[in-house]
């Protein structure tokens, strides 16, 4: 597979799998190459998603001569009960929406030093040592969320900076409602970099790519980890 979210594309595919009894509760996986080739993936990515879904508690990887990685849990089994697959869904669309124009719209405008500045920061603020407790958890979704809503308040667009403030509520609801990721925090950091490099340039159609992949990585494993049998269809 290529573009700019394998490691999340993995990841959901993975739950994907689990969650549709392709693989079952205590079941072993395929072997590491043939799991790769059929996701289409490399085995190094598929390596790293293993190990994230282990610190999850959705699979455990042995090593050793009767090794390999065993399915412990489904993945809905407690992160997606009572989540409304219709609350999901309209939030990572319109989130996709609306962050795209936006990222569009600044890469489009002239911005002053005081205004570059300000999105710089709140782009490197993102890259915080971050450990496993509660509150880096807590402070990384709060700087995460001042970096989306800086670049939409530097639309100049008072209504639609709102709007991003509400869907950010919206999305951060929904994220605490699964396991907290380092390698997709690393990536979307590094994604956050690209976008306010593409703004800075001026480059419209990059960033508005950039802003789109972003989101689709978060709507990746939203659902990878949210859609099951424990939500709900209508509000």
């Amino acid at each position: 597979m290529r573009g700019g979210n394998v490691f999340e594309h993995t990841i959901a595919e993975l739950l994907r799998a689990i969650r549709l009894g392709q693989y079952l509760v205590g079941d072993k996986l395929p072997p590491e190459r043939e799991l790769a080739a059929r996701i289409d993936v490399s085995r190094a990515t598929l390596r790293q998603a293993l190990s994230e879904l282990q610190t999850a508690g959705v699979v455990d990887v042995r090593r050793g001569r009767y090794g390999g990685a065993f399915v412990t849990r489904l993945p809905s089994a407690d992160t997606g009960a009572g989540v409304d697959l219709g609350e999901l869904d309209d939030a990572v669309r319109f989130r996709h929406i609306l962050e795209t124009s936006a990222a569009r719209i600044v890469a489009g405008r002239e911005l002053g030093a005081e205004e570059r500045e300000r999105l710089i920061s709140a782009e490197r603020s993102c890259w915080m040592p971050l450990g496993s407790s509660a509150e880096d958890i807590e402070q990384f979704r709060a700087l995460d969320a001042r970096f989306h809503l800086t670049i939409a308040e530097l639309t100049g667009i008072p209504s639609l900076a709102h709007a991003a403030a509400t869907t950010r509520d919206r999305i951060n609801a929904l994220l605490d409602r699964i396991p907290f990721i380092h390698t997709n925090v690393e990536h979307s950091c590094t994604q956050h970099q690209q976008l306010v490099a593409a703004i800075l340039d001026h480059d419209a159609e990059a960033a508005a790519t950039l802003a789109a992949q972003h989101a689709e990585g978060t709507e990746q494993l939203l659902r990878g980890f949210l859609e099951g049998d424990g939500s709900t269809k209508e509000r």
